[in-house]
């Protein structure tokens, strides 16, 4: 004889086995995730063409004489006085009024050296075979100045000519000197020459130095100061505003009224 009890437990067993079996039917051990298929080359293609089109169509260029019309378009403009301009214009003006005038400078020509005269000049001239007679500045030409050169008569065929320098003989220049007719007085010759200042050896104190070269048959002969060389400087001088200083006060005073004397 089978016991209930073991029947009803063997039902139970089975039934927990099968709930078991149904779990795991239920839920598998993976679950795949679908992905989705990638575009085809020709959708692709098909994509990028429609794209390519509509590009295209917003790029065409046509010019107006295709189309009757003119390729310029001239168009004119009339200048006219702005108020601007107007007041711009008047403050000039009364600025002008009352700036001080630029000064220009006046320039003059000093020679750094004494020339000899008399006995003394023949003497070197009799000694050196030349020398240095005058030195004068040029009329209109505040810049220059002109010299004349005393020479020994011992060749008929003589040329004479300056070496001169502004920047303490970086540089020189050789300046032929012309003969002075009607000069000969049996023993000397004159010759003249003309040197100038100029630009940026524009400024005060500036100098030209010089030699001089004297060129015979008998051979050739230099003065230089002894041994100073020759110079000539250059003045700048301006124009003395204490005229107009003056002038300016007077005015100035003549519209203040004169001080009340108490007595």
């Amino acid at each position: 004889m089978i016991s209930l009890m073991s029947i009803s437990d063997e039902d139970d067993e089975e039934d927990e086995e099968d709930d078991d079996a149904e779990v795991i039917r239920l839920i598998p051990r993976c679950s795949p995730v679908p992905r989705k298929r990638g575009a085809s080359i020709y959708d692709e293609t098909a994509e990028y063409m429609r794209i390519h089109l509509a590009l295209s169509a917003g790029k065409r260029v046509s010019f107006a004489d295709t189309t009757g019309g003119d390729l310029t378009d001239v168009k004119e403009f009339t200048a006219y006085d702005t108020d601007d301009e107007d007041e711009n214009a008047r403050w000039e003006e009364e600025e002008a009024k009352y700036r001080k005038p630029r000064r220009e400078p006046t320039y003059s020509v000093r020679p750094c050296f004494s020339a000899l005269s008399g006995g003394a000049l023949l003497q070197a001239v009799r000694t050196n075979k030349l020398e240095v007679e005058q030195i004068s500045p040029v009329q209109d030409e505040p810049l220059a100045f002109t010299g004349v050169i005393r020479v020994a008569n011992i060749s008929f065929h003589k040329a004479v000519y300056i070496r001169s320098t502004m920047d303490n003989w970086v540089t020189y220049f050789d300046h032929p000197a012309e003969y002075v007719q009607g000069s000969h007085d049996g023993d000397t010759d004159r010759f003249s020459f003309k040197l100038s200042f100029a630009p940026p050896y524009v400024t005060q104190d500036s100098r030209i130095e010089f030699v001089v070269r004297y060129e015979t048959s008998e051979g050739d002969f230099w003065a230089n100061n002894f041994s100073m060389n020759y110079a000539v400087s250059l003045l700048l001088s301006y124009e003395d505003d204490s005229e107009r200083e003056t002038v300016s006060a007077q005015r100035t005073r003549g519209i203040l009224k004169p001080p009340k004397v108490y007595r």
